[in-house]
């Protein structure tokens, strides 16, 4: 009987109590433990962990000396059913173990719940939620502070109150058209949203709706969000940009103007250097052509003072020249209309052509010359620009190396390069001023005369037509130990094929020129070379005289009144009886970029060198070849 009371004691408390014997089996579980455990079931320690093995359970571990007090478990069963959340303690009698249940679910939902609340209450977006009927059914903090009002003056009201008064209307529309189709979803899309406090001031508001059910039908939540200093950074921002837009419209213009000035400067600049070139070439193209003339002793000999005038002469006029021709070359460089034209030679060629220049020049000062070019070494460049770049570099070597010196000029292969260095035994360079030395009018010393000579202008533009080719150039050297200036060029890829086959022994050259002491000049150079020279009578004839004489070179001069130079290139260059002869253009003009696109031949700038005049014409039409 006594034993029945305290089983019946035990069974009217409303926790869970659970006896087990020393070998861990269950001996005795009163009514609130059978209720908890009734159905299959499985115990973990928080919901997102596995189920817990029998060793891990409160009588397991006792028996094994843990001591367990307060420990919170959670039971879910098959069924899905919301879980159940136990407090446990558990503790080793003589007799075994006894382990109390207490069920926490209904606290730790007051908890939770709690905790929701103070989220709620401390968010800082107004939150409200409406019933049906558009009335307020609840509010969180942030609303009396963000409308002015107090949580009981808003409750049984319609949210209508916090819309501006003049919008009021259009709102309760809104309000029944999201109500018969509830979703989560912005509110005005697209729309400025107003909202307006209990004083009676407006403010921009975005809204987020959500739907809740509940006992009494659908609610509304609502979250609204004070956007006033998000727009007035928007606006801040946006004049801003308007105005950043106005200073940039300002400057674009300012700068545009200084580009049309600078363009009218550079116009200019090219208007006057190419009359300079005119005005300067044109005599020079006299003195020299003459002065080459006078030194082959045609018409007799010259006595040693002549010859020693006559040598004055010739080379002031070249050195002017050299100084026309830099400031020109550096003015395409500026004006960025420097045009290559690529084809693929014989390096070997075009080096000895320079060295020739400079054999005469070197003996006088007892300097010797030597070359190591291996045959048939084939380039891809331009080759005009090209002979340019190692004459200013023998030029330098010969102007800046003393009496008795040597002067080494070389070519090696380097991958799909080919290396050529000019090595002096000259005055040399300091290290410091290497990088100086390619810079525009920079003049690094006095040559071995003890003067400076040229514009300072020669190795930058070599500079620029090495690199403009995809080489590079370098220098080494030392003051007093002489230098080494060194340039790559690209190695053709295949080795051009041989010349077409001869069918002339006399080639006929007809001269289009407006003067007759240029054409005088041209012929001298010309007939004894193997050429036969006719004239035309006037560029109107040009084109007609063509078609009955079938020259194999054309010489013209397009600077001439009424621009009938230019005309008469495109006539020949039409016409079938003319097209395929070339056509060297031989002027004071510096535009070999127009009269090649036109189909000229060649393009030189007077005063003409006979050597370049007849180096031209040898690739044009050699004297051997005439055409049928």
């Amino acid at each position: 009987m006594e034993l029945k009371l305290s089983h019946e004691i035990l069974d009217f408390l409303p926790e869970g109590l659970v006896l087990a014997d020393a070998g861990g089996a269950i001996v005795y579980s009163n009514a609130a433990a059978i209720k908890i455990f009734e159905s299959p079931f499985c115990i973990r320690r928080s919901l997102d962990s596995p189920p817990l093995e029998d060793h891990d359970l409160p009588i397991a571990r006792v028996l094994r000396g843990e001591e367990i007090a307060g420990e919170i478990y959670v039971l879910s069963r098959d069924s899905f059913d919301d879980p159940i959340w136990l407090e446990a303690t558990a503790r080793r009698m003589n007799s075994g173990v006894i382990v109390h249940w207490l069920d926490v679910t209904i606290q730790r939902a007051s908890q939770a719940a709690n905790r929701f609340r103070i989220l709620l209450e401390t968010a800082p977006d107004a939150i409200i939620e409406v019933d049906f009927q558009g009335k307020f059914v609840m509010m969180n903090a942030a609303v009396e502070t963000m409308f002015g009002y107090k949580r009981q003056e808003l409750m049984g009201l319609s949210v209508d109150v916090l819309v501006p008064a003049a919008m009021r209307g259009a709102h309760v529309g809104h309000r029944a058209s999201y109500m018969r189709q509830p979703g989560t979803r912005p509110m005005g899309i697209g729309m400025e949203l107003m909202a307006q406090r209990k004083d009676g001031t407006e403010f921009p508001v975005e809204v987020s709706l959500s739907p809740v059910p509940s006992s009494q039908g659908n609610h509304v939540t609502a979250i609204i969000r004070d956007v006033t200093e998000r727009r007035r950074a928007s606006e801040h921002l946006r004049v801003l940009e308007a105005q950043f837009t106005h200073e940039l419209e300002e400057t674009n213009r300012q700068l545009a103007q200084r580009n049309q000035e600078v363009e009218r400067a550079n116009r200019l600049k090219s208007e006057f250097l190419a009359s300079m070139s005119h005005e300067l070439r044109s005599p020079l193209h006299t003195i020299i052509g003459f002065a080459d003339l006078l030194s082959e002793e045609l018409d007799g000999p010259l006595n040693t003072k002549q010859k020693r005038f006559l040598d004055n002469i010739h080379r002031d006029s070249q050195h002017l020249l050299e100084i026309i021709n830099d400031l020109l070359d550096i003015s395409k460089i500026e004006a960025g209309r420097l045009e290559l034209r690529l084809e693929q030679f014989e390096i070997g060629l075009i080096a000895e052509e320079v060295l020739s220049s400079f054999r005469t020049q070197a003996r006088t000062k007892g300097i010797q010359i030597e070359t190591h070019f291996p045959p048939n070494l084939f380039v891809e460049a331009d080759k005009l620009r090209l002979r340019q770049i190692l004459y200013n570099l023998l030029s330098n070597a010969v102007k800046f190396t003393p009496d008795q010196g040597r002067i080494t000029v070389s070519a090696e292969r380097s991958g799909a390069q080919l290396q050529v260095t000019v090595t002096d035994t000259g005055i040399g360079i300091a290290p410091q001023n290497h990088d100086a030395i390619f810079d525009k009018f920079y003049q690094v010393g006095s040559t071995t005369k003890g003067v400076r000579e040229g514009t300072g202008l020669g190795l930058a533009i070599t500079k620029t037509l090495v690199e403009k080719m995809g080489g590079r150039i370098w220098v080494e050297s030392q003051l007093g130990k002489g230098s080494l200036f060194g340039v790559s060029v690209r190695l053709a890829k295949v080795t051009p094929g041989e010349d077409k086959a001869i069918t002339r022994t006399k080639p006929l050259v007809l001269l289009a020129e407006d003067s007759n002491r240029s054409t005088d000049l041209l012929a001298i150079y010309l007939e004894p070379a193997g050429y036969d020279v006719v004239r035309a009578p006037s560029l109107a004839k040009t084109t007609q005289l063509s078609r009955e004489l079938k020259p194999d070179v054309i010489i013209l001069d397009l600077l001439t009144p009424g621009a009938e130079g230019w005309q008469v290139l495109r006539e020949l260059k039409i016409q079938k009886e003319t097209m395929d002869i070339p056509v060297v253009i031989a002027s004071v003009l510096d535009n070999d970029d127009a009269v090649h696109s036109l189909g000229a031949a060649a393009y030189l700038t007077k005063p003409i060198s006979k050597r370049l005049l007849l180096d031209t014409l040898q690739a044009c039409c050699p004297p051997s070849h005439h055409r049928m």
